[in-house]
């Protein structure tokens, strides 16, 4: 009989857990680069939530200091058109106007983009276009930062489209 060699038929132990200590290390680094992913492209703490729905027509709300009234449109908002938006500030001046257009419950990737002044006071002008959905309808959130000298104020608004 010749003798056998058991580290042939004994699992390599050391091999296993280097490769379950890398696994574990991997999963950890995609968990906290999606939470910092959230924190920086998401809605902060602080944000103003408005149940107006965008397909529905002109949304306006109250500002700390005056008004803002934000239009959307053509209406239906869908995929892949155009969208512009016309926002108009009353009792406020704002320095500049951030926007950040994303899927509330899936990723659709990156959508910033930053209003311009229009021809009249108060008035800033954008446009963007909604990424399609392979689900067919899909919630979205379009998130206004307006700049003032007194600081910064969010706005969150949600709306369905195809």
């Amino acid at each position: 009989m010749t003798p056998t060699s058991h580290s042939q038929h004994e699992p390599n132990t050391n091999g296993t857990l280097i490769k379950m200590l890398v696994l574990a290390l991997l999963l950890l680094a995609v968990l906290a680069g999606a939470l910092w992913f959230q924190q920086s492209w998401g809605p902060q703490q602080g944000t103003n939530r408005h149940p107006c729905d965008l397909q529905q027509g002109p949304c306006k709300i109250e500002l700390t200091q005056g008004t803002l009234q934000l239009d959307a449109g053509p209406l239906p908002l869908r995929s892949l058109s155009p969208i512009k938006l016309q926002l108009q500030l009353e009792g406020s001046e704002a320095r500049q106007i951030k926007a950040n257009l994303q899927g509330s419950d899936m990723y659709m990737g990156v959508n910033s983009f930053e209003f311009q002044p229009g021809d009249t006071t108060g008035q800033w002008l954008g446009q963007t276009e909604l990424a399609v959905c392979t689900t067919g309808q899909m919630r979205w959130q379009l998130i206004l930062d307006v700049i003032t000298d007194s600081g910064t104020e969010q706005h969150l608004f949600e709306f369905e489209a195809r």
